[in-house]
């Protein structure tokens, strides 16, 4: 895969087309599916050196790599160069380091990265939750998942079921009809 694309790449060149930030990105991301994170160091150093400037997409695809070979220490200095360069992180960025912690069993730095999603403003998706909740393993580390997560023990009555099976999400009448006398 990783030749297919450097022949790619390199047509690209010799046609006078020049590559772009994601013509680049697409390459990394070739050498970071094929877990070479040499040939991937060498070329984000050469797309810094041509004179482009790494995105999100760029950065995270870097990321996903060393997270990939479990390398955490050359991760956070991806992350650390992004987050100087200006770049905030999103979803996908923080999930990328939950899910590299999360498959060393490290259940205390995945919170923190969770934690640290709500503080840059970025709402945690159901892959955060899920992976923060996956990571829980003693009755502690439960409970503060779940408080995290916002998941919350409910009983499911007549009402909410029917919203949810019945789909009378707009009607909220009959649903209420529904509840005091258990027909429509």
């Amino acid at each position: 895969m990783v030749e297919q694309a450097r022949t790619v790449f390199k047509s690209m060149r010799r046609d006078r087309y020049t590559p772009d930030i994601c013509s680049y990105t697409t390459m990394l991301s070739a050498y970071v599916n094929a877990s070479d994170m040499e040939g991937a160091e060498k070329f984000f150093t050469r797309l810094k050196r041509d004179g482009l400037k790494p995105n999100i997409v760029t950065y995270g695809t870097l990321m996903k790599g060393y997270a990939k070979v479990n390398n955490l220490e050359k991760m956070m200095e991806t992350y650390e160069e992004m987050r100087l360069s200006g770049i905030k992180a999103n979803q996908t960025i923080f999930t990328t380091l939950m899910d590299a912690y999360g498959k060393n069993r490290d259940f205390g730095s995945a919170v923190v990265w969770y934690k640290e999603m709500g503080s840059y403003g970025v709402p945690p998706d159901q892959k955060a939750k899920n992976i923060l909740l996956s990571l829980a393993t003693t009755a502690d580390e439960q409970k503060e998942a779940k408080q995290l997560v916002g998941c919350m023990e409910t009983k499911v009555n007549g009402f909410s079921r029917l919203l949810d099976e019945e789909d009378y999400n707009d009607d909220i009448e009959e649903a209420i009809l529904y509840e005091k006398t258990g027909r429509l």
